[in-house]
């Protein structure tokens, strides 16, 4: 069972959660700037520290520092390498869909449908991401992170817990979505401060959900580098 106002609360007890997540927050806002995107690989790379502390069991009150920056950008770069993977036919089903939405009345009706099968294609992407990343942090391949039919299997070792932290994942990022765009100025800050800390959060989750799914399966396996040695 997930207690939601204590895994909101967590992240403070870290005594520098402030400036940590500041740090966060200024990565995750070169998000607005095209040029600077690559800049964002800090944030996941730091917020994929979070999970992987969370999934090998380490000290979970207290936040990665903000160190080994190489190694930082380049957990990020494969995580983001993994979304894409993942998010590659959600995107081109969308497109698809808007080049058709174009056309007459019948072919209206058939890009509502292709937008239809878009956003299922999106949630399950969101939903094998999470557990595509765990199975990079255990395997050290980036291969591993596609191996479907096992990913499905440990994601039905937890069931429930996963389904409602991939929907709260959801739910967050559609939020911040709408907060960056009914606030033009103000929006982009908001989504980036509340987004990264939120994001920390379900980090947090599911890398300890992630971990109870293994748990179920294995009682032994090879410990794997943490990612500041990588």
């Amino acid at each position: 069972m997930i207690d939601l106002a204590k895994e909101l609360h967590r992240p403070r007890e870290d005594a520098g959660w402030i400036v940590k997540v500041g740090i966060g927050t200024f990565f995750s806002l070169s998000l607005q700037w095209w040029y600077l995107f690559p800049l964002t690989f800090f944030a996941t790379g730091y917020l994929y520290r979070r999970f992987f502390d969370a999934f090998h069991r380490k000290d979970t009150d207290r936040l990665p520092e903000w160190e080994d920056w190489k190694g930082m950008f380049l957990n990020g770069l494969v995580v983001f390498l993994i979304a894409v993977g993942y998010l590659a036919l959600p995107e081109f089903s969308y497109a698809v869909a808007k080049s058709v939405l174009k056309g007459g009345v019948l072919a209206k009706l058939v890009a509502m449908a292709f937008f239809a099968v878009t956003a299922l294609l999106f949630v399950a992407a969101f939903f094998f991401i999470p557990m595509g990343i765990a199975q990079y942090s255990r395997h050290e391949k980036i291969s591993s992170a596609f191996y479907i039919r096992e990913i499905w299997d440990r994601i039905m070792n937890v069931g429930d817990d996963y389904f409602k932290i991939t929907l709260l994942s959801i739910i967050a990022i559609i939020l911040f979505a709408v907060i960056r765009g009914i606030l033009p100025y103000l929006g982009p800050l908001i989504a980036a401060a509340a987004g990264f800390y939120i994001s920390l959060v379900l980090a947090a989750l599911f890398g300890e959900v992630c971990r109870k799914a293994y748990e179920e399966k294995e009682s032994t396996e090879p410990e794997s580098i943490d990612p500041q040695d990588q």
